[in-house]
């Protein structure tokens, strides 16, 4: 690729990706600037053009245009289905539509974060055939702004969708009148997680502090890295012996950086070292640190930063924080999303800093003001939000139970103090 450009009135170029690259690293080319769009025949900002506007670092979003986020990581309980609707609440109290969708196909539970827990349509309608589009699946929810895809858990073959369906999902996803789309993926790296992880706008990995998610984080990070680079150059049988032989080796441990990697093919293949690079640049992953106890922890997230820049190439655009608190966990027992069950908590005001600062980009005294602003309505949605009647089970447990000899909660007689299974009970 090659492009001319105009910095000041002043035409100049033709200049390469990568040189365009350096330009915009020496701050001598910006959004605002110009460059010449072959297909149109004419000059348009830079910021107009997606694979360019990749190139420019701390990008936020705004409803400007529908934006796919997936919120992903690899490993499971460090709150992404918690982070996605707290997201989606907080995004919707701005007066922005939001869509959350749970994609984790094989275990869904979002819709019982929110406190739904028996959907009137779940994923399992559109897979069946039975509802032509996502839009008919669409389920209110006691936000307003925000609507909910719930998955279907617990259904034979739906967790290993076939590709077209994968597809047929992610294309009608971009149909949704919303302005944000939030999907909740699954834990671990499966194709389905990591195809949907691409697939989206922005991918945002969560992690925790914890050594072993840190590390399993940025093996989803290079997985999905992996895959990309795979799929592009699958008819290019030199660039995937190397990428197999030297960036990722049987053990998950890497032989390589991927840039000496580039450099050894750039010998063989200038044009595919380009194009690598070029790839390479695209991928920009967020990170969310969650359940921080301490400012020390926020560490482990630039270490974790750092690694991927050093090791991958890649540039991760650190979103912010959310601090850990026990009511996190009470509001999770109870079916009810942590900024709705304790706006004022710490955790739900970490988060609404997030959202303002590093999803939306709003910074000085205009983040403050958005920030209290979301923390407001938050806690007017609070007052209204339906309590969770479901403290005491309509199931009483008994022998019929197909659980019975293997649950550690018998009690013959009780009512059944595993009262989440009550859907599954009544069908």
């Amino acid at each position: 690729m090659s492009v001319f450009v105009k910095i000041k009135d002043k035409q100049l170029g033709p200049y390469s990706y990568q040189e365009l690259k350096q330009l915009v690293g020496q701050g001598a080319f910006s959004k605002e600037d110009l460059i010449f769009h072959e297909e149109r025949q004419e000059w348009v900002k830079a910021a107009q053009i997606e694979e360019i506007r990749q190139l420019f670092p701390d990008q936020h979003y705004s409803a400007t245009g529908r934006t796919v986020f997936a919120v992903g990581g690899g490993k499971g309980g460090v709150g992404k289905t918690v982070l996605t609707a707290s997201i989606g609440i907080g995004l919707a109290t701005l007066g922005y539509k939001v869509v959350i969708v749970d994609a984790d196909l094989g275990g869904a539970n979002l819709h019982t974060c929110m406190g739904i827990l028996e959907p009137e349509y779940t994923f399992y309608d559109f897979y069946s055939l039975q509802k032509d589009n996502l839009v008919d699946i669409l389920l209110d929810t006691p936000i307003e702004n925000l609507k909910l895809i719930s998955g279907a858990c617990g259904t034979l073959g739906l967790a290993n969708p076939r590709y077209s369906q994968k597809l047929k999902f992610i294309n009608q996803l971009r149909r949704i009148n919303a302005d944000f789309i939030l999907l909740d993926l699954g834990a671990g790296s499966s194709f389905n997680v990591i195809d949907f992880f691409l697939a989206a706008d922005q991918g945002i990995a969560v992690t925790s502090p914890e050594p072993m998610a840190i590390q399993e984080t940025f093996n989803f990070i290079k997985i999905s890295l992996m895959r990309r680079l795979l799929r592009e150059f699958k008819d290019n049988p030199q660039v995937i012996s190397k990428l197999e032989q030297n960036a990722f080796s049987e053990s998950g441990r890497m032989a390589a950086t991927l840039e000496s990697v580039i450099e050894q093919i750039r010998i063989i293949d200038t044009k595919a070292a380009e194009s690598m690079q070029h790839t390479i640049d695209r991928f920009k992953p967020s990170l969310i640190l969650n359940m921080v106890h301490s400012q020390e922890e926020i560490k482990e997230g630039m270490a974790l930063r750092t690694a991927v820049e050093d090791l991958l190439s890649l540039k991760m655009d650190y979103m912010g924080y959310v601090d850990y608190d026990d009511s996190v966990r009470k509001a999770v027992k109870e079916l009810r999303p942590f900024v709705i069950d304790n706006p004022k908590s710490k955790a739900s005001r970490s988060l609404a800093k997030l959202i303002t600062i590093g999803l939306l980009g709003k910074t000085g005294w205009s983040g403050f003001k958005e920030k209290r602003r979301v923390l407001k309505h938050i806690t007017q949605d609070a007052k209204t939000y339906p309590a969770n009647s479901l403290k005491e089970s309509d199931t009483i447990c008994s022998v019929q139970c197909f659980y019975w000899g293997d649950c550690e909660y018998q009690n013959g007689g009780y009512p059944c103090p595993v009262r989440h299974l009550d859907p599954i009970f009544r069908r």
